[in-house]
């Protein structure tokens, strides 16, 4: 019964990210989703070759929680947050930089 929700949760989640694919293709179109669209597509093609779920830095699993509420999450959220931070330092966003450490 268990693994039949697990799959069951599985299938929501993939349908969300087509459906999500469909929606901004159209956005893809007139150039202003391409981001959004392409995680989507990508998401979907982890599904496929069954990385889906797999934290891109870590390799430990995102949690399901974090799944439902972004599909197309590519890194756990404690990975997420130091790849965003080390994006803010390498831009040169001091500001940033200075809040964190407060």
């Amino acid at each position: 019964m268990r693994r039949r929700y697990a799959n069951s949760r599985a299938k929501q989640r993939e349908e969300m990210l087509r459906e999500l694919a469909a929606d901004e293709a159209i956005y893809v179109i007139s150039g202003k989703g391409h981001s959004r669209a392409a995680e989507a597509i990508e998401a979907l093609r982890r599904i496929e070759d069954g990385t889906y779920g797999i934290c891109v830095d870590c390799g430990m699993t995102i949690p399901p929680a974090r799944l439902q509420v972004k599909p197309e999450a590519t890194r756990c959220i404690a990975c997420q947050t130091d790849y965003e931070h080390r994006s803010t330092v390498q831009r040169g966003d001091s500001n940033h930089v200075a809040r964190r450490s407060a």
